[in-house]
């Protein structure tokens, strides 16, 4: 017990170090862009290898002493990054998290749909999705954005705000749409492993003493892909992060990616980000044990 709560700690470490490392490097180019910043404003783009062990012992110093972190105003004036932090957080984290939560869900949905239907039935369903993998994640989102657009225009019904404000934070589209490539990443990978186990023998036995398609598929079926789904799944979080940057743009999304643009100080990045990390970081802590339990298979990070 106290050898997992170790090694679940020094992951967490490793992965703090990294994103420690990573802004110190970020931080040798966002200097020169720190205009609100007037000392950093000033040093501007060092790349050099002191320059960057200075960012990494700032980093460093900074978060020892977070409750004293600040930012800089437009007129230079300086202010405590907990403002307004919280609530720019916590409205990314819950759209990351729906976001990923959905894509699991949809993916596995639309497996156990695909498996049930006919052969004609499933390639249709499998070329329609591939149409939709084909296309760019910007255009998918215009063309949601448009026929949101479009419905309002023709009934008068808006049914979900295109875009987010200050007074009203925009969540169900953002999320939905967020959600749609990695709903086709994780279809196609859970489908393959789907058909690679429907192939074994004990589908058969399973068969032969009555068991329905839907009892194996989530009985048996399920549970010994789950280690493998899980895995796969750390691919879509990296995916997701990368398309919040997108996301936030185009949805007006005053998000934690929107903030360490607006406030790109090494030590204001590591911080967002470490934070951020935490939840995902912790989800997964929760979760491992439980697959393990179910599948009675031990689970690599």
């Amino acid at each position: 017990m106290i050898s997992s709560i170790l090694q679940v700690f020094l992951r967490f470490i490793y992965v703090v170090i990294g994103i420690i490392l990573i802004s110190a490097f970020v931080g040798l180019f966002t200097n020169s862009l720190s205009e609100t910043d007037p000392a950093l404003f000033e040093k501007g783009v060092q790349l050099t290898i002191p320059s960057f062990f200075e960012n990494v012992v700032f980093i460093c110093q900074s978060l020892f002493n977070w409750d004293n972190l600040t930012i800089h105003g437009a007129k230079q004036r300086e202010f405590s990054i907990f403002l307004n932090f919280w609530d720019v957080y916590f409205y990314s984290i819950i759209l990351f998290l729906s976001s990923l939560l959905l894509s699991i869900f949809n993916g596995v949905l639309l497996t156990y749909i695909s498996m049930m239907l006919s052969h004609k039935m499933n390639s249709l369903l499998t070329r329609t999705v591939s149409l939709f993998e084909s296309l760019p994640d910007l255009f998918i989102i215009m063309i949601i954005q448009f026929s949101i657009v479009v419905y309002y225009q023709k009934t008068g019904t808006l049914l979900f705000p295109v875009a987010g404000t200050a007074q009203n934070e925009s969540y169900l589209l953002p999320i939905v749409a967020l959600a749609v490539i990695p709903t086709i990443l994780f279809y196609r990978i859970s489908l393959h492993l789907v058909r690679d186990e429907w192939e074994k023998p004990y589908i058969d036995l399973a068969r032969s003493k009555g068991f329905s398609k839907k009892r194996i598929f989530f009985s048996h079926v399920m549970r010994n892909i789950i280690p493998s789904l899980f895995i796969h799944s750390k691919t879509m979080v990296l995916y997701l992060l990368s398309s919040m940057v997108i996301f936030e743009r185009i949805f007006n999304i005053n998000g934690i990616i929107s903030y360490v643009i607006r406030y790109p100080s090494s030590n204001i990045i590591a911080f967002s980000l470490i934070l951020f990390f935490v939840p995902i970081f912790l989800l997964y802590v929760v979760l491992t044990p439980m697959i393990e339990k179910i599948t009675g298979q031990k689970l690599e990070w």
